[in-house]
């Protein structure tokens, strides 16, 4: 647009040198340049933005907040309305950084992984120069602006200096792009910052040969814009370094001045360094975060001092400790306070001037519990000693126990009563006494089983030494003889002579037991007998009466099995006799009712009085204490006739 007003004020001005012809076609140019302004002023006005409803404001507690005026919303982020094309970059990036609270320096946090790492990821990296392109970008465009407004004076300027330019000699450039770096070293020569505007750069390149390296005006531009931004840029990094240098320079001076701690608070750091030129050549902003770096170095360099210095003082009193023999593992704390109290070494020692006493209590436990390990380890020693000097007694108490053996003085069947007057007189029994474990006697115990325990294999021997022998024990059988077989052969000489003895008590018993059920057999079989004598007795047609007279009634069975089963007459006659005498007469029977309806009666007799008195029941006896009295008394009588009957039987027998 002013452009276009440039060229009207130019054209009006013209006018007067025009001749007439070419001024009666002036109208129509001036209409077409007020056509073509309105357009660009309609196309200007239409790339205006529209007013947001949005608007920016600050919280009572001083954060910004965003307010939009027609949903009535707010938000503590931007809209991306409000955002700049660098911002908007910027939300979309999950990256963000951040400033740590104690150390101040520079992290980086993901809001979507929740990661957080030190150094700048690749995504954020790119997406800074992405926005620095952006910015760059911008600020040539507008560059380019601002040379369109200046173009009519500068060309205006123009054909002089090309006048004053033609006094010397033109250079000549190979390329183009030699030219344009002779025409950025004449700027750089020249001193031109990146600054400057186009006008004041004029006035230092204009007379210069380099200025006509490039012959367009808008190339010329061009390569000045380019130089400012590079030149920005260097200067930036210049001044970037020139920071970072003092910043470093302050670090160092801070951490190593004397007067510097990190209990030192930044306000008094402040009035003791502000004449120090390290620390105001650095910006307040960075210097407090070079301040908080330091205090956080000192911070870890005290603790580090302290922690050395706590680790020797441990060291030497560890050392201190060993050398002190008053204190042992039963040594209090307290009582350990007081000998070291008076122990000059620890006294006089400057170490131990500001000794902390969780330490030494620490150091203390430690050696105490050291001193206890020691103790049981001696105990334990000493304690495996007494065991092997028991083990050895066991040992040689048991070899006496096999000499005896040997000599035949012991075997399986030995008494400790019948050896004890021999072993008691051994050393190797006194030594044996009060000690723990097994016993003299236990140890005797558990030889006598060992020798028992080949019972098994020596009577496998013996049998096969009296099958050879062709000898068989019987109840009458004694021991010479069966031990003068067994002690003559090879085979069974090494036996111990107890589990000989036993084997022939076995023997003996087996025998004694075979006999006895062989008698058992025999009486069985005259019971047999007796019992089916009885039996044709019982069953005799007519019956026996009381009356009967053996002599007369014989005769009826002689032919009978159970008659001729036995061969004495005499066992027969005491069977019939015994026979006639079980036969009860009526009188017997009609005694047992009278006895019966008796005790019937006199139960009766005392149920009545038990109701009628119940004093009774508590000083007399119960029901049921009568009822097992009577019980068993009937048993008594039962088991008398069960014993009259097997002394009849035996009598019989």
């Amino acid at each position: 647009k002013q452009w276009y007003q440039r060229r009207v004020v130019i054209t009006a001005g013209m006018m007067n040198m025009m001749d007439p012809s070419m001024m009666m076609m002036m109208p129509q140019m001036l209409a077409m340049a007020q056509m073509a302004m309105s357009q660009n002023a309609t196309a200007g006005g239409g790339k205006k933005k529209k007013k947001s409803n949005w608007t920016e404001h600050i919280s009572p507690d001083g954060r910004t907040y965003y307010y939009h005026s027609e949903t009535k919303q707010s938000l503590w982020t931007k809209p991306e309305e409000l955002m700049t094309p660098a911002e908007r970059i910027l939300s979309k990036c999950s990256w963000k950084e951040h400033k740590h609270a104690e150390t101040a320096k520079i992290y980086y946090y993901n809001s979507d992984t929740k990661e957080s790492t030190w150094t700048a990821p690749e995504e954020f990296t790119k997406m800074k120069e992405d926005i620095q392109k952006l910015e760059e970008k911008k600020e040539d465009s507008d560059d380019e602006n601002d040379d369109e407004d200046e173009s009519d004076k500068e060309t205006e300027a123009k054909p002089e200096i090309k006048k004053e330019e033609s006094d010397g000699e033109e250079v000549v450039y190979d390329s183009k792009e030699d030219a344009k770096n002779a025409f950025k070293q004449l700027l750089r020569d020249k001193g031109v910052g990146s600054t400057a505007t186009w006008e004041n750069a004029m006035k230092l390149i204009a007379t210069d040969k380099r200025y006509n390296a490039i012959p367009k005006l808008n190339e010329k531009k061009q390569a000045f814009n380019a130089y400012k931004t590079q030149k920005g840029k260097e200067e930036k990094e210049e001044e970037r370094q020139a920071a970072k240098q003092a910043k470093e320079t302050l670090y160092e001076y801070l951490i190593t001045h004397p007067h510097m701690n990190s209990n030192l608070l930044y306000r008094k750091a402040n009035d003791f360094f502000e004449t120090h030129k390290e620390w105001s050549i650095v910006p307040d902003r960075d210097r407090k975060d070079v301040y908080e770096d330091a205090v956080f170095f000192l911070s870890k360099k005290e603790k580090k001092e302290e922690a050395e210095l706590r680790a020797k003082q441990k060291e030497e009193l560890a050392i201190l400790f060993e050398d002190v023999k008053d204190i042992v593992y039963k040594t209090t704390w307290a009582e350990a306070q007081e000998v070291l109290g008076s122990y000059k070494p620890f006294k006089n020692n400057i170490l131990f001037e500001n000794v902390d006493k969780e330490d030494m209590l620490m150091v203390y436990m430690e050696h105490v519990k050291a001193l206890e390990l020691d103790f049981e380890d001696e105990k334990q020693k000493k304690y495996a000693k007494e065991r092997r000097s028991h083990r050895v007694n066991r040992d040689n108490f048991i070899k006496l126990l096999t000499e005896l053996h040997g000599k035949k003085k012991l075997d399986s069947t030995s008494l400790w009563a019948d050896l004890y007057p021999t072993i008691s007189k051994d050393s190797r029994y006194s030594v044996m006494l009060g000690q723990p474990g097994s016993t003299p006697l236990d140890l005797f115990k558990f030889y006598l089983e060992d020798l028992k325990s080949t019972m098994h294999d020596d009577k496998k021997m013996i049998k096969d030494v009296l099958r050879q022998a062709g000898f068989d024990v019987e109840p009458d059988t004694s021991y010479e003889k069966f031990h003068s077989i067994i002690s003559n052969n090879e085979k069974t000489k090494l036996i111990d002579k107890g589990n000989i003895k036993l084997h022939f008590l076995n023997l003996l018993e087996k025998a004694e037991a075979k006999e006895k059920e062989a008698q058992r057999a025999e009486e069985r079989k005259i019971k047999r007998k007796e019992t089916a004598f009885k039996h044709m007795l019982k069953d005799a047609t007519p019956p026996i009466t009381a009356h009967d007279e053996w002599a007369e009634t014989k005769i009826r069975f002689e032919k009978d099995p159970a008659y001729t089963a036995f061969p004495d007459d005499n066992s027969k006659a005491k069977l019939f006799k015994d026979f006639v005498a079980s036969i009860e007469p009526e009188s017997n029977s009609d005694d047992y009712d009278k006895h019966k309806k008796k005790r019937h009666k006199k139960e009766k007799k005392h149920k009545y009085r038990s109701k009628r008195s119940p004093s009774y029941n508590m000083t007399g006896s119960s029901e049921e204490d009568r009822k097992k009295k009577h019980k068993k008394a009937d048993n008594e009588s039962e088991e008398d006739s069960k014993k009259k009957e097997k002394s009849t039987d035996s009598t019989l027998r």
